[in-house]
């Protein structure tokens, strides 16, 4: 029996190589949660991705065993944004070492490309664990450039939490402050890869966060936005988002700290720490026992911020980008 690339692998066999392969979730919080209840976590989004890319995916399979799986899906909001087809690839793992596995990753990557021309995808994401060299030189080999890091910290919310600065007010968002909170994210997010992709203009990046942090205002993706004020006028401001789905599997209510953003004007007066430690309150209060929060590797005052408030650094990723012709 030689190899072969197939559209979908055999029944069961998707989940069982991607509970193996992919990255396990909250794995830097293995001293709040049995390994037991990751596991179950690892299992449950597992799942729901598969859900997510449903027949956009390809399989290599020898002597009737499936040694690597790839997955994709468009992503409708973004392509609207950019004014061209926008996909994410969701997944790309397979066994073996270091040469046979990226030899395998490279194989499927043809074809979830041509899959995507197909579709009128002309611009494809992919997020990927720092170590993966694998997975990252077979991006390279297909075209895919680096465009942005994350690092991602982490903190049990045990200890004792400094107070806010004094002067400030910090206060759960108003439907009042809508117009301040957006005016603050045109101008603060600038470090995203919206930012650093030259294919996309300045516009077309700024569109894409105000569009995220309008839907985080409006409760659908974020649980709560907290802002900090002085003298009624909104200086900054931060996104709060519970992961109801971990605490299910795991028993743990965990969030995440998902944007922090000041004014210019009102920069290195500790608007940011006042925000997140509020954030931070407010994840307390809802009985949060650890939180995280990412930033790109160049937003160095984002990372100093955070080991300010306590965090500490628990993992790193890259995004990395393909643009195609269609």
């Amino acid at each position: 029996m030689g190899t072969a690339l197939t559209p979908q692998p055999k029944a069961g066999e998707l989940q069982s190589i991607l509970e193996r392969h992919l990255p396990q979730p909250y794995r830097f919080y293995r001293q709040l949660v049995p390994d037991r209840a990751l596991r179950s976590l690892a299992i449950a989004r597992v799942r729901r991705l598969i859900d997510r890319v449903g027949p956009a995916v390809v399989a290599f399979r020898k002597n009737e065993e499936t040694l690597g799986a790839a997955g994709w899906c468009m992503l409708p909001s973004e392509s609207e944004q950019f004014g061209f087809g926008a996909g994410r690839l969701e997944f790309l793992v397979a066994q073996g070492d270091y040469f046979e596995s990226r030899k395998i990753k490279s194989w499927m990557l043809e074809e979830i490309l041509a899959s995507c021309r197909e579709r009128g995808v002309r611009h494809l994401v992919a997020r990927v664990e720092a170590g993966a060299l694998d997975t990252i030189h077979s991006l390279e080999k297909a075209g895919f450039e680096m465009i942005d890091g994350i690092q991602t910290f982490s903190m049990p919310l045990r200890s004792h939490l400094p107070a806010p600065a004094a002067g400030f007010e910090a206060r759960l968002f108003s439907p009042s402050d809508l117009e301040q909170v957006l005016a603050i994210a045109r101008s603060a997010n600038v470090y995203d890869r919206f930012h650093a992709d030259a294919a996309l203009s300045k516009q077309s990046a700024e569109a894409v966060n105000e569009t995220w942090v309008r839907n985080a205002c409006a409760g659908r993706t974020a649980d709560a936005v907290v802002v900090v004020c002085e003298s009624g006028v909104v200086l900054g401001y931060a996104t709060c988002k519970l992961d109801a789905e971990a605490a299910d599997c795991l028993g743990v209510s965990l969030g995440s700290i998902g944007m922090v953003a000041t004014a210019v004007q009102a920069r290195r007066r500790g608007i940011g720490r006042a925000a997140t430690l509020a954030a931070l309150e407010w994840f307390r209060q809802h009985r949060v026992e650890a939180v995280d929060a990412g930033t790109q590797f160049q937003n160095l005052a984002a990372a100093c911020l955070y080991e300010r408030c306590g965090f500490q650094l628990a993992d790193i990723s890259l995004t990395f980008r393909k643009l195609m012709r269609t």
